[in-house]
């Protein structure tokens, strides 16, 4: 566990600027009331927590400072390796309150006085991105839609068939009276009839017999125009060279091994939600490790720590899927019947503390793009 005494202004955004500690102390020592000085357990996924050789920063953290110099606080920092560990820490006193990715939930309610939602967050998934291995280019023929498409062309070509022999063979020697050789001429016409060849070696020359062609060939028109489509997409699906799209909607969910990070409980609520077999794990480093090594296939986690992964690792075969399984929010947690909730809630309510929020925010991605653009430049030029 790591201690850091803050209480003046705010971090720009980058580990680097964290302000020295000897200016936070001065600036703590001229607050008006002196009295009022705050131990804040911080804990939290990146960006909205980072510590870095045991000094937090980020969104979080940066959003609390400007909030705490609104609200004249002195405080101290103490930076813990998970939200629940943050939490056991305000269940013994340790702390006066705890900041970071702190989701509401109504079991935390029960326990803890929160604060109104500081931020909200969008929940997703981080799954695969590499090309389709040769199985995943087949897999689209095996699949219901296709399948079932080929299967009843083929099975309206069997009955077709009988139809015409059964009609024809009587009075048409085009059509073996036999079951086993009429059979196979009369499926034979009901296939040329219906990919519009017609090599005209078999004809119908009855009146039931050409009325069940003229039948069959508007049947034909019809059903080729419908299956068409289904069958070019799947072909389009299955040899295009795009990454794999597995994991684009939440109900493929269902069965699917996912991780989320301990403290994140509507993480893994929304995941059991869709029926996804769940592993916990102490942080999503951890949980994308096991991404890595293939034991899950995919990772819940918010959009904003999971684009800031990514932002952090270009390199790596990973996307962050564009539906949303559900949004949690996050607050700041306080022991029950705290006076400070009422306090911090006049302030968070104001709407400069939110717009505060949003410049904070948006401060940060637009240090990690043009950390990304830098990076890529330096890339090209030492090639």
């Amino acid at each position: 566990m790591a201690v850091w005494i803050g209480g003046n202004g705010a971090l720009s955004g980058r580990a680097d600027t964290i302000p020295s500690q000897s200016a936070a102390i001065l600036y703590a020592q001229r607050l008006p009331n002196e009295g009022r000085q705050v131990r804040v357990g911080v804990a939290g996924e990146p960006p909205s927590v980072i510590v870095t050789a045991g000094e937090p920063s980020g969104i979080i953290v940066e959003y609390w400072q400007e909030l705490a110099q609104e609200m004249m606080l002195s405080y101290e920092l103490v930076a813990y390796s998970t939200v629940e560990t943050s939490l056991a820490a305000l269940d013994k006193g340790e702390v006066d309150l705890a900041i970071g990715s702190i989701s509401i939930t109504s079991d935390r309610i029960a326990k803890y006085d929160f604060t109104q939602p500081i931020s909200q967050g969008d929940l997703t998934v981080l799954r695969p991105s590499e090309p389709p291995t040769l199985w995943r280019t087949f897999q689209p023929f095996l699949g219901w839609t296709f399948l079932s498409s080929v299967g009843g062309i083929f099975l309206s070509f069997f009955v077709v068939g009988n139809l015409l022999w059964w009609t024809e063979h009587k009075d048409n020697e085009q059509f073996p009276k036999t079951y086993r050789e009429g059979i196979r001429e009369g499926i034979w016409c009901a296939t040329t009839t219906f990919t519009t060849v017609g090599y005209g070696d078999r004809v119908p020359i009855t009146p039931l017999g050409r009325t069940i062609a003229a039948v069959w060939m508007i049947l034909s028109l019809v059903i080729v125009t419908s299956l068409t489509a289904g069958i070019a997409t799947t072909l389009a699906v299955a040899f295009s060279n795009q990454p794999s799209q597995r994991l684009s909607q939440p109900h493929e969910l269902a069965g699917v091994r996912i991780a989320v990070v301990d403290g994140g409980a509507a993480a893994e609520r929304w995941a059991q939600f869709y029926q996804a077999r769940v592993s916990v794990t102490e942080s999503l480093e951890a949980a994308i490790d096991l991404l890595a090594f293939q034991q899950v296939d995919g990772v819940v986690s918010t959009r904003l720590s999971l684009e800031y992964y990514l932002h952090q690792h270009p390199k790596v075969p990973y996307q962050v899927a564009s539906f949303s399984l559900g949004s949690q929010p996050y607050g700041i947690a306080l022991p029950l019947n705290s006076p400070l909730t009422r306090e911090l809630n006049h302030y968070i309510l104001q709407l400069p503390s939110q717009i505060s929020m949003q410049r904070i925010r948006q401060t940060w991605f637009q240090s990690l793009e043009e950390a990304s653009d830098n990076s890529s430049e330096d890339h090209n030029g030492s090639q």
